[in-house]
């Protein structure tokens, strides 16, 4: 039988883990908390608690796959 590996979008897109590239989430988040503390409202608060969970998300799913494949060990 064929040992399939599970991959996210991202690695099918682009081919392999950037772990990187989920970091990138967080700077999104970061301007929209600081306009959020600088102007107030409604939605600047609702747009940096939705980019501050997709960000949270994302960097959770990179070491989650981190972990598991450091514990999966080399394959080849």
């Amino acid at each position: 039988m064929i040992a399939t590996k599970q991959r996210s979008l991202l690695e099918r897109l682009v081919g392999k883990r950037l772990p990187w590239l989920e970091w990138v989430w967080a700077a999104p988040a970061v301007v929209w908390i600081v306009v959020a503390v600088a102007e107030p409202s409604g939605f600047h608060t609702v747009m940096a608690v939705v980019w501050s969970l997709l960000a949270v998300a994302q960097i959770g799913a990179s070491v989650r796959a981190g972990r598991r494949a450091r514990s999966a060990g080399p394959t080849g």
